[in-house]
């Protein structure tokens, strides 16, 4: 739906090339087009940028716990109150 504007302007440009070459246009629709494509732009960038800080941010957790868990794991073997196999399980 953001590119909805833009896409009219590509597509009114290209169905009347004609006009817009004959009034030496080009520029101009570009920078219209450019103008209309700004604000979709910085908005998948903000959720680009919120959606890989959450799948880091899950990650990291989830990667902290098996560190957390084969830490503990290995002091228990260590001491001798279970085996690798059950640390495992």
């Amino acid at each position: 739906a953001m590119y909805e504007e833009a896409s009219q302007v590509a597509n009114d440009a290209v169905s009347s090339i004609r006009t817009v070459a004959s009034f030496c246009a080009e520029q101009r629709v570009m920078d219209l087009y450019q103008k209309k494509c700004e604000a979709p732009r910085k908005s998948g960038i903000r959720q680009g940028l919120i959606s890989g800080l959450g799948f880091g941010f899950s990650f990291f957790v989830l990667f902290s716990s098996y560190a957390l868990s084969f830490y503990a794991g290995a002091r228990l073997v260590e001491s001798g109150k279970t085996t690798f196999g059950k640390v495992f399980r």
